[in-house]
């Protein structure tokens, strides 16, 4: 079993409860957890950085497995005095002439949206990850979600990747596809199938035992009998 494993993940992203369960489980392996930026989601992988990680699509899925785990809301950030916070519903149509701040969430966006530079379009976690007084997040009704992911190289072998795949997918510790659940259930299997065989061969020795018992006792009698017939 290997000493180390080795998560990534964006901002936004909240891993913990499956990280915990992973530790719960494997407590004699040192999980690393790491942040990455959107631009190097891709890089993180190709470059053996982490054994998985959860992604923020867009991404280059090419030589990789990927599980799609769930949709996230997008919101317009403005600074709370902007006209636009007095629409009761935001659609896209709504920001298209309003100057926009592009870019991965940060401090420094934050900041400039805070002084009026313009709005940003971000998922809703990212958002909530800088919240502040004088800055409104409003969801952007007709925006595409933003989509996360679990991926993987598909060239890889590590062997605790199916073991975090169950974690995140709800299976419990008990779970036959649990690796040490399933080695142990498979020996567990054995056993009584062993069991099982060695009751039946003594089962039969015991009958064999019985009948040749049986033939021996028969025996002096079945020659009286002849003996008194030849008589």
């Amino acid at each position: 079993m290997p000493s180390t494993f080795t998560i990534a993940f964006p901002l936004g992203v909240t891993i913990g409860k499956w990280t915990r369960a992973f530790e719960e489980r494997h407590p004699d392996v040192e999980l690393q957890v790491v942040r990455m930026e959107l631009a190097d989601q891709r890089k993180t992988l190709d470059d053996g950085e982490a054994d998985m990680a959860f992604v923020r699509e867009p991404l280059d899925t090419e030589g990789l497995h990927v599980i799609p785990l769930y949709d996230e809301n997008i919101v317009a950030v403005m600074n709370h005095e902007h006209l636009l916070t007095l629409e009761e519903h935001l659609f896209s149509a709504d920001i298209a002439d309003v100057t926009r701040i592009d870019g991965e969430g940060s401090e420094t966006l934050i900041r400039r949206v805070a002084a009026g530079d313009g709005i940003a379009v971000l998922p809703q976690s990212v958002a909530k990850a800088f919240r502040r007084k004088d800055v409104v997040a409003m969801l952007l009704e007709d925006a595409e979600p933003s989509r996360i992911a679990l991926a993987w190289p598909r060239d890889s072998q590590h062997p605790l990747i199916d073991e975090f795949i169950g974690i995140v997918r709800g299976r419990s510790a008990h779970s036959s596809r649990n690796p040490d659940v399933a080695a142990g259930e498979a020996a567990k299997r054995k056993e009584a199938e062993q069991r099982k065989a060695d009751k039946l061969k003594a089962g039969r020795q015991a009958s064999a035992k019985e009948a040749a018992a049986k033939r021996k006792k028969a025996g002096p009698q079945i020659r009286r009998r002849a003996r008194r017939g030849g008589a």
